[in-house]
């Protein structure tokens, strides 16, 4: 689906996308971040985890991160790649086996020679409604006016 720079008005809310998190994905990520070797850490091991007041492991900050840039990547196409900005704060632990969701909406339109730069608010919400990670993004629209992407609420 092909978005116009009119439907992408203040106030436009991307769709909402849900994912788990999951040991094995938190364990791959942990395998990748210390050069493929398996450590016991709060990241990898409950016991650990809750050695260090966790009620269970706890997933990287980095790795639900992911899923925002995902579907910022989905708006913007190359816009993102070309100009893509995030800076978010990580507000809440999020755990093995959470459900998190990726939200955000359009808060700005700045223009930036012949090229709009949108700013959305985002976040990724927990499954008891908690934002987890909150900050903002922003991505560049070319002059044509379209951007691809999956997105429309």
């Amino acid at each position: 689906m092909s978005l116009n720079m009119k439907d992408l008005d203040i106030g436009y809310e991307i769709s909402p996308v849900s994912h788990t998190v999951t040991q094995e994905r938190i364990n791959v990520y942990s395998r990748f971040v210390f050069g493929g070797r398996d450590l016991k850490n709060i990241h990898t091991d409950n016991e650990t985890a809750r050695r260090a007041g966790l009620p269970r492991t706890v997933a990287q900050g980095r790795y639900p991160l992911a899923y925002i840039s995902e579907e910022l990547l989905k708006l913007f196409g190359r816009g993102w790649f070309e100009g893509g900005r995030l800076s978010v704060a990580l507000t809440k632990p999020i755990f093995a086996d959470d459900t998190v969701t990726v939200k955000g909406v359009v808060k700005e339109k700045t223009i930036e020679g012949d090229i709009t730069r949108l700013v959305l608010d985002v976040w990724l919400e927990n499954q008891n409604g908690e934002k987890v990670i909150a900050g903002t993004a922003s991505g560049l629209v070319y002059p044509k006016g379209e951007i691809d992407g999956r997105h429309g609420k």
